[in-house]
């Protein structure tokens, strides 16, 4: 097996190469894996006779469009979700497994070809479909609450056996915010008694950045006679940060002037901390925690829009490691985990903190450069980064060393969209590791 199999065969996503004639040139194991049939029977095959009948018509529309017109194309989950018959690996082939599938155009130096990137989304789907059902259970349990408020004050006394039951913490507030009332689970979640918290507003208790915006927003409801509904940090007395959601609706005295709120304290910690790590998951790699590519590629695209607006520079860099596989091969993949978490966390110690770092794929990483410099400058960094990068790297059982080839593109000089600017990067890394400099006016760091 050639070195673009073995390195097809590494990564953690579906691969398939078609060329100029829409037959395929590689079939990674990823692929074999949830496909029946094996990597050397497909080679030679078009997708039909590989798949059969059982594609998405849209996936052999944007193949065809990729190999005559050099379009990208991207069929998302949500519109396309099962393009290709690829199931779970030894499932009983009774149910596809969800996809997002990227179509890139290739070339082999002759003719134009097609790439197929295939990522497997069905946990992703489902943990989506999780937190959404988890979501409306919390509308649910808050409009269930709303109503027991309403209940609540038909009765004083009913009010007062229902709110030291009652789950969530509740609370009555006066027009300035000053608490005269909180049942047990509201003590519990701010972590005071009633009497601690009677003498002034209650926004005080919340950290200093959030005194102002909530205590406003509460006059601004009485005022305008309006539901009070806001989320906000608290920290609790034990030093634990909390995130709270505080809801409440007007109370009026026989005159029909507010004269305060009642309202409920949900404890949304969880949820917020579970929003948190699922937007972290979709936009960094799991391996280094830098970046991922599509995110790597929106902050390129709005830093180029940027820097049009006041005629800055920014630099691309593109940083391929050199023979990685060799590590792979001769330690193990936990060691190639060990050395690309390592390289990732140097050049991120190397770049300012404004600058974005990502692991662009297998052993490729890219560095965008806010606000770049001279080329003096830029030379300077190249050679910090491939000195960081060459320094031991210990793998517990011995240290080994890696060198990397570094290709750079800067905006506007080399390209002014983001496409020309990665295939500039690219191109030049690559001229790098072929011996030639990857940028040949850019002066010695020391000159």
């Amino acid at each position: 097996m050639n070195d673009d199999h073995l390195l097809a065969d590494s990564v953690d996503i579906g691969l398939i190469l078609l060329d100029h004639d829409g037959r395929i040139r590689l079939w990674n194991r990823w692929i074999a894996q949830r496909a029946t049939r094996a990597a050397h029977e497909a080679e030679g095959m078009t997708l039909t006779e590989a798949f059969g009948n059982h594609i998405d018509p849209r996936l052999t529309l944007v193949v065809r469009e990729a190999i005559d017109f050099g379009w990208t194309a991207r069929l998302s989950h949500a519109l396309h979700p099962m393009p290709l018959p690829l199931f779970p690996p030894g499932s009983d082939h009774s149910q596809r497994m969800m996809q997002a599938i990227d179509v890139t155009p290739a070339n082999d130096g002759t003719r134009r070809m097609c790439l197929l990137q295939v990522r497997d989304v069905t946990e992703a789907v489902h943990r989506e479909a999780l937190l959404k059902q988890q979501a409306h259970q919390l509308r649910n349990d808050l409009q269930r609450l709303s109503r027991a408020q309403e209940e609540l004050q038909r009765s004083e006394m009913r009010f007062r056996e229902l709110a030291r039951q009652a789950p969530a913490g509740l609370f009555e507030a006066d027009a300035e915010a000053r608490c005269t009332f909180l049942n047990e689970r509201g003590e519990q979640l701010l972590g005071r008694e009633l009497a601690q918290v009677a003498g002034s507003p209650w926004p005080n208790f919340l950290p200093a950045a959030d005194q102002e915006r909530i205590h406003d927003r509460w006059l601004l409801a009485v005022k305008s006679a309006t539901r009070f509904s806001e989320e906000f940090r608290y920290i609790h007395p034990s030093g634990r940060p909390l995130w709270l959601r505080a809801e409440a609706g007007a109370l009026r005295d026989q005159h029909g002037q507010i004269r305060g709120f009642i309202g409920t304290i949900v404890d949304i910690t969880e949820f917020h901390e579970r929003a948190s790590r699922n937007e972290f998951r979709a936009n960094h790699d799991s391996l280094t925690g830098q970046l991922n590519r599509d995110h790597f590629e929106r902050h390129l695209r709005a830093a180029i829009s940027g820097a049009r607006e006041v005629t800055d520079r920014i630099a691309l860099l593109f940083i391929d490691l050199d023979d990685f596989k060799v590590i792979n091969d001769t330690h193990g993949h936990q060691a190639g985990d060990t050395v690309l978490k390592a390289v990732a966390y140097r050049v991120r110690r190397v770049v300012r903190a404004e600058d974005r770092v990502a692991r662009y794929g297998g052993d490729e990483f890219a560095v965008l450069l806010y606000e770049a410099g001279d080329d003096r400058s830029l030379a300077a960094i190249v050679a910090k980064i491939t000195h960081a990068v060459a320094l031991p790297i210990n793998l517990g059982h011995c240290h080994v060393r890696i060198s990397c080839s570094i290709g750079l593109a800067v905006y506007p000089d080399d390209a002014q969209d983001p496409n020309g600017l990665l295939n500039q990067a690219d191109q030049r890394m690559y001229d790098g590791k072929r011996g030639r400099p990857a940028r040949a006016s850019l002066p010695p760091p020391n000159a």
